[in-house]
């Protein structure tokens, strides 16, 4: 995995500049692009292997090579005397959720999702910036500013805070596809016509709730997981 996310540092997509484009007597020099998400998982893999490496050392003896790999390869030789320590089902559980995001970090681009702006004050001013994670990420950090928040509670915030809004089918769909929940229009209009949804009263056109689109979206999902 350290392998892995080395690579991955410098030449995968969505990548940041670090330092300004300058010129000088030499040659112009573009700033040095660095993917922040792998840069992010390789460091906390690291920090991880590091900190477990040392405290092991404490109780079998020193280790010599503090190299990423050579950390990985002490645990591995020791990993029975490394298991009889109390603390270890902690340490599990950590890298687990370190592999998780290193993992997330080095997989293409896949869809990704609204979560609303940042929000974030500091220094009595707030932080703007949209946040848009993948799909399927758990965890997003503001890039302006450096929050990291948790994405299935954005989504719940969010949807939560225009949960009895009313709006025309197009903008519903449009909205929940922003939150990771997809609806077709062609079952938007199945669902009416068997009386899962029924419009409020509108300006003159038919308009319905987003809970209940979201709640019927819901359980037609799992039904489909269970057939």
């Amino acid at each position: 995995m350290v392998e892995v996310l080395d690579a991955g540092v410098g030449r995968m997509p969505g990548v940041a500049g670090y330092g300004e484009r300058v010129s000088s007597s030499g040659p112009l020099h573009a700033p040095l692009l660095i993917n922040e998400a792998v840069f992010d998982a390789r460091h906390a893999l690291h920090t991880w292997l590091m900190r477990t490496g040392l405290r092991l050392a404490e109780v079998i003896g020193p280790l010599s090579d503090r190299s990423s790999q050579g950390l990985a390869s002490y645990l591995l030789r020791n990993i029975d005397a490394l298991r009889r320590q109390e603390w270890a089902p902690g340490v599990e559980a950590e890298l687990r959720g370190l592999l998780k995001k290193a993992i997330q970090a080095t997989q293409p681009p896949g869809e990704r999702v609204s979560v609303g702006n940042c929000g974030a004050i500091i220094s009595d001013v707030e932080c703007t910036n949209p946040l848009t994670p993948l799909k399927d990420q758990d965890e997003i950090r503001c890039k302006v500013c450096g929050t990291t928040w948790d994405v299935k509670a954005r989504q719940r915030d969010a949807i939560g805070a225009s949960w009895n809004a009313v709006g025309p089918p197009p903008l519903i769909i449009k909205a929940l596809a922003q939150y990771g929940i997809h609806v077709r229009m062609s079952s938007f209009k199945n669902w009416v016509k068997l009386g899962h949804l029924k419009p409020v009263d509108g300006e003159g056109r038919k308009e319905y709730r987003v809970n209940e689109v979201w709640a019927v979206a819901k359980r037609m999902k799992e039904r489909r997981k269970v057939s």
